[in-house]
């Protein structure tokens, strides 16, 4: 019981004791939630470890970036030895969520205050853990391995060659749906409303793996039926009524302190329980050795194009800059834990890091209604977010398309995201050429050259085929390679290295 009372962000201390077998470990609820609690600690870690931050920021030119593994990606010079292509920390996630899936139910009838209702909300928690990972991992490598076993007996394959991309995210969309009515609405404490995962968390990540589905498939019947389940995925989160939009000066509290009416899903950080972070040192103050992101001239430019860099509280000293109205090339406000109104949090080195919010629930939808042709609809979801934050609202003219990617710049700023909406949209423009005119897909080049040196920018055009789309994504790590011998490297960069 003392175990099940524990909020997220202390079970997630707990390591499973001894050795995971199925004669020696799976004996309690507690044994569940430990090895459950494991893959919440490795998610941490990946975020911790950047590896995750990179993954969803290096190949785009709205973070300037300090550190050289990192750089060096941006730069083109995408080696396979670069440790920022290794995949451990995603599939350290999918082995403790495949030992959960597996081991649970056998749990059962073991444990007497452990019933089954119970024990299917644990494994779709797991089954979350593990369609987010996957979602990293296909985002990222495009064909990965695809692990559904656990590595605790002789049973499960260790080497396996990798599958396709497109169809592991329709598998796992599968596997989610299966556990809608089993997960939590809600948990008894905040924390664990917002770090463990929710029906709403289920959902907004099968909203956005959907969104993904329907931009990489070029047949159209199918690439209609994911942005349709998109559409509906966030509204069953609409229906919840469980998470809105934070207004204008409250948008800040998304940050600070964290864990607001808006989010969905959050890794969670504690200064009481020796769980902090380095996002301060990235971010805002650190050393010319320790500071790892600032803003770009690009986005700087950006951002005082679509928002008012005045009134809008996320360019007023609200996410990046200074207090002083406008936005500058200075700190990454939301991770300083300030806001306009020189607030400062005690610990400075605690702070959430948001995988999802109501706000993107709505960028998500309003891109699939416009892929399906309701653009009057998509443009009064972006209007919603647009406006919340204290800029007018916009007009319906132009790309529609672009002024929702543009939205999210702006929203989703230094959150992991940016490379991702543009390898999305860069794959619709590849999948749907008709749709998009001849230079479609020539965009995508474009947003992930800009800033760059004459060098570095002919270099990552050099490699950055614009009609071949593997080069849009990383390597495979050569340690990989040599002790799997099953995988192949991906083809753009197979000569790499010889």
């Amino acid at each position: 019981m003392a175990v099940a009372m524990m909020a997220c962000q202390d079970w997630m201390n707990i390591d499973p004791a001894g050795v995971q077998t199925t004669t020696t470990f799976w004996k309690s609820k507690g044994d569940v939630e430990g090895v459950l609690g494991k893959a919440y600690l490795y998610l941490r870690d990946a975020i911790n470890s950047t590896t995750f931050i990179y993954w969803g920021e290096m190949r785009a030119c709205d973070l300037d970036l300090v550190e050289t593994k990192a750089l060096n990606i941006r730069n083109g010079n995408i080696l396979p030895t670069n440790d920022l292509t290794a995949w451990s920390s995603a599939y350290n996630i999918i082995g403790m969520a495949n030992s959960v899936i597996k081991y649970a139910p056998s749990v059962v009838d073991k444990d007497a205050s452990f019933n089954e209702f119970e024990m299917n909300s644990i494994v779709a928690e797991a089954h979350f853990l593990r369609a987010l990972s996957y979602f990293y991992l296909v985002r990222t490598f495009k064909d990965v391995p695809y692990v559904t076993e656990p590595y605790v007996n002789d049973d499960a394959e260790f080497l396996l060659p990798k599958t396709d991309g497109n169809t592991i995210l329709a598998k796992e969309i599968d596997a989610l749906s299966k556990y809608y009515n089993y997960a939590k609405e809600r948990f008894p404490i905040t924390e664990d409303n917002k770090g463990r995962a929710t029906r709403w968390a289920l959902y907004t990540l099968t909203a956005d793996m959907s969104l993904w589905l329907g931009s990489s498939i070029a047949d159209a019947d199918s690439s209609n039926h994911y942005f349709n389940l998109c559409i509906a995925s966030c509204d069953s989160v609409d229906a919840g009524h469980w998470v809105g939009l934070k207004q204008k000066e409250e948008w800040f509290s998304n940050f600070f302190p964290g864990n607001s009416e808006e989010s969905i899903f959050e890794i969670q950080y504690s200064q009481a329980l020796s769980q902090t972070n380095s996002f301060i040192e990235w971010f805002a103050t650190g050393s010319n050795t320790t500071r790892r992101f600032r803003a770009s001239n690009t986005f700087v430019a950006r951002a005082n194009r679509i928002i008012d860099p005045v009134n809008d509280i996320r360019g007023a000293g609200g996410t990046w800059g200074d207090v002083t109205p406008g936005i500058t090339a200075d700190m990454v406000w939301k991770y300083y834990g300030q806001d306009t109104e020189n607030t400062v949090r005690v610990d400075q080195n605690d702070q959430n890091w948001i995988i999802y919010r109501y706000a993107e629930v709505l960028l998500m939808k309003a891109e699939a209604l416009a892929r399906t042709g309701n653009m009057e609809g998509a443009f009064d979801l972006v209007n919603r977010v647009h406006q919340r934050g204290g800029s007018p609202a916009l007009t319906n003219a132009g790309n529609v398309i672009q002024t929702i990617i543009d939205e999210r710049s702006v929203e989703f700023y230094a959150e992991g995201k940016r490379w991702f909406d543009i390898l999305r949209v860069g794959l619709y423009n590849y999948n749907h050429p008709d749709a998009n005119g001849a230079n479609g897909i020539d965009w995508l080049i474009t947003e992930c050259t800009r800033d760059l040196a004459p060098i570095s920018r002919a270099l990552v055009l050099s490699k950055m085929n614009k009609n071949y789309p593997d080069s849009w994504y990383l390597p495979i790590n050569s340690s990989e390679l040599e002790k799997n011998t099953l995988l192949e490297q991906n083809r753009a960069y197979a000569e790499l290295g010889k």
